[in-house]
């Protein structure tokens, strides 16, 4: 069995981290089964800088990696920690998180809008705001503010 059986898209995420260090997300992310019965991740970032630096887009396709295989939220804040799978693991069938359902990671995430701001769109909070992403779509979680929050 794959995951997922069937696409999620628009779906929205603003994203802010009121504190002194700040953060800022504000993203569209299409999340579909890839074609051909295909195991795997893929990213698809087709924005250009304007829209999205380089290291945030990688850091909302780290965060959706990380809620797939099942990182708490509490987790996603120590860098040294993280234990993003090789990107062979996925294509050769890395089992999804316990909580979403049985299957195997088959999917493709595409970033369709994002806005920056130049001060407080940070890496960090893309990482957070891509691992709220996934769990949105798949957990019907409000996706706004800190994970970590009640």
């Amino acid at each position: 069995m794959r995951f997922p059986a069937e696409a999620r898209l628009d779906v929205h995420i603003r994203f802010a981290r009121p504190s002194c260090m700040g953060g800022f997300a504000w993203f569209t992310v299409d999340f579909e089964p890839l074609p051909d019965r295909r195991l795997g991740f893929e990213f698809v970032n087709p924005l250009g800088p304007d829209d999205i630096d380089a290291e945030c887009a990688q850091e909302v396709s780290n965060g959706v990696l990380l809620w797939l295989i099942g990182t708490e939220p509490r987790d996603l804040y120590s860098v040294d920690c993280l234990q993003l799978p090789t990107a062979k693991e996925p294509d050769a069938g890395l089992p999804v998180r316990p909580d979403a359902g049985p299957g195997l990671i088959a999917l493709r995430a595409a970033l369709r809008h994002s806005r920056v701001h130049p001060v407080d769109s940070l890496p960090l909070t893309h990482r957070l705001a891509g691992w709220h992403a996934a769990d949105k779509s798949w957990q019907g979680v409000e996706a706004t503010g800190d994970p970590n929050a009640p």
